[in-house]
């Protein structure tokens, strides 16, 4: 059977504020910026991918190639007719899941892992996939419980470890860490779940700890992974490793975001000359983009310059209403 196994999407992006850069040298470097970008790979469709095995019946099979063909639609059509002439078919019932979470419908989606499980409780892929919309519903319980039953079943399955430890997090609990390090043993390439894992073992305050998995993921050749992992790399202040990890992504996408993250790192290692560089090249790929202009303008401010320092930032309150622009404003208001 082409089983689904879901991907947990990267939290790539973290939002954090924004307060104003200082001029002296021991200064700590301004926080990330205050808006979010879309992620830079954002292509989580499900998707009908595995290895092939006989289906259970002709309806299902061309529910499948539906699926894998990206018609979704179609394939809820011929898999809800699937389930009405058998109404005990698991297969019928996942792939009916799947064809749900494709056409955006997570509740349904999830009934249908339940069915699908109800009919054949040994099926690990259906708790995975349960496991992975709970996750999206934000149901970090249900997701929990889900996972747990899977690995009954599949106890070494990446996916459903992955989830688990995910859903942990997601509740707050102190054994998440221990969770993602499991995952991780699962699938040591798996850079996404070892980024993860760093970012739990932060929140968790072993910083330490984190910079040490994060490492490794400077050499990612996976631009979502590379920015995420630069900025957490900078809120951990382990400059030298977020600058690794964006010049990196830099090199692959070069586009104002990752340059503007850069030049905050680069900030925090005290190189100013270098990280003004990197705010100019982000006004120059970007003219529009407010943090640019934001973080060019307290540089600016920062290297005595008065009049270019309050044309940045007035151009970033003009482009941001939210919270960066209201930083810009405060900024300027503060200039003598």
């Amino acid at each position: 059977m082409v089983w689904n196994v879901r991907a947990l999407r990267l939290a790539s992006w973290i939002a954090l504020g924004v307060p104003a850069l200082v001029a002296c040298g021991g200064s700590e470097p301004p926080p990330q910026t205050a808006d979010n970008p879309p992620p830079l790979d954002d292509d989580d469709a499900p998707s009908g991918g595995g290895a092939a095995a006989q289906p259970s019946s002709g309806k299902v099979k061309e529910g499948m190639d539906a699926i894998q063909a990206g018609d979704f639609a179609k394939a809820k059509t011929v898999l809800t007719e699937a389930t009405q002439a058998n109404p005990k078919d698991p297969q019928a019932a996942f792939y009916l899941g799947v064809a749900d979470e494709g056409l955006g419908d997570g509740k349904t989606a999830a009934e249908d892992y339940r069915k699908a499980l109800s009919l054949d409780p040994k099926l690990a892929e259906a708790s995975t996939n349960l496991s992975g919309v709970l996750l999206d519903l934000e149901d970090a319980k249900g997701a929990l419980e889900a996972a747990e039953a899977g690995l009954k079943v599949a106890p070494k399955s990446p996916s459903l470890l992955r989830n688990r430890a995910v859903a942990l997090d997601a509740t707050g609990s102190k054994d998440a860490p221990a969770a993602f390090k499991a995952a991780l043993a699962a699938a040591p390439k798996d850079g996404e779940v070892r980024y993860l894992y760093g970012e739990s073992l932060a929140r968790s305050g072993d910083e330490a700890g984190a910079v040490k998995e994060l490492m490794p993921l400077t050499e990612s050749d996976d631009v979502a992974v590379l920015a995420s992992t630069g900025r957490l790399l900078g809120k951990l202040k382990a400059f030298d490793g977020c600058v690794r990890a964006l010049d990196r992504a830099v090199s692959k996408k070069d586009v104002a975001e990752l340059r503007v993250q850069r030049g905050i790192c680069k900030h925090g290692k005290k190189d100013d000359k270098a990280a003004e560089a990197d705010f100019v090249a982000a006004t120059t790929a970007d003219p529009k983009y407010a943090p640019a202009h934001y973080y060019l303008g307290q540089q600016k401010l920062a290297d005595g310059d008065k009049k270019a320092a309050k044309a940045e930032l007035q151009k970033a309150a003009e482009l941001d209403t939210g919270a960066l622009g209201q930083a810009a404003k405060k900024a300027l208001s503060e200039i003598k």
